[in-house]
């Protein structure tokens, strides 16, 4: 099993990006996980940030990734005092599969400060998810996963919380930006399970705004993602989902318009 900084060390620099080598192992159905789409973007955006911290990640995924060689193109939109803002497409030859805009900015001194209540588990143990090899996305195996509340998908339960804590699998005992968009793209669309058989979802959008927490002492173990169904219709749901690090603060909220078949 490829884990990520296995994937993260193919990357080689090109001088409009980075090529890189995706393990079947990180598929999701069709395409590879969305959470290794943003690692692989952010990687090739870093030479643009001049080391500022990421504020913003905004991204939509248009066209299934397969396993394989894949090529990352970056670009800085704008070069701001104290902002970056920065462009990195996965591309197939002129095919654009995905589309990341970040936004990196320099700390400022300000009076306001203030940050997300972290969820009451009381002694909680939950459920263990599952792996259901042939029914269920190749990337669950990289996780070590439970779920504190809520149902999984095709239980036919309509939910409109889950809470998971979360676990990855890697050679490395610390978290980097990458590993925490991995686990911040965890969670399955809720409504899910609401349906009573396994069906497919995707995700169209997805943006990510960060907290100025550090994470980069925080080991893989126990970080917790706190999903909310905020509307859906048509088959299509909106969710916000909250990450928080082993030391209980949050790290990052997101928010992804998701496709439901079912």
């Amino acid at each position: 099993m490829q884990t990520l900084s296995q994937l993260l060390a193919t990357c080689q620099t090109r001088d409009d990006g980075l090529e890189a080598q995706i393990d079947e192992c990180w598929m999701q159905g069709r395409s590879a996980y969305g959470g290794v789409q943003a690692a692989l973007a952010v990687t090739a955006m870093q030479p643009h940030s001049d080391g500022f911290r990421i504020r913003t990640l905004q991204a939509t995924l248009c066209a299934p990734i397969p396993a394989g060689a894949v090529q990352v193109q970056s670009r800085l939109l704008r070069k701001g005092g104290n902002t970056r803002q920065v462009e990195a497409r996965i591309l197939q030859g002129e095919e654009t599969l995905a589309l990341f805009v970040g936004i990196f900015g320099r700390e400022r001194e300000s009076v306001v400060a203030r940050d997300f209540c972290h969820p009451e588990l009381g002694n909680r143990t939950g459920v263990d998810m599952p792996y259901i090899e042939g029914v269920l996305p190749r990337f669950l195996k990289q996780f070590d996963s439970t779920l504190l509340e809520g149902h999984f998908p095709g239980a036919g339960k309509p939910d409109t919380r889950h809470i998971y804590r979360l676990a990855l699998k890697d050679d490395v005992t610390t978290a980097s930006l990458q590993h925490v968009l991995a686990f911040a793209d965890y969670p399955p669309p809720i409504g899910l399970s609401w349906i009573s058989t396994f069906t497919r979802a995707s995700t169209m959008t997805w943006m990510l705004n960060f907290t100025s927490h550090p994470f980069d002492n925080q080991n893989l173990t126990n970080w917790l993602v706190d999903v909310q169904l905020d509307a859906a219709h048509d088959g299509y749901t909106q969710q916000t989902v909250t990450l928080f690090s082993p030391d209980g603060y949050a790290i990052a909220r997101g928010t992804q318009c998701m496709v439901v078949f079912g």
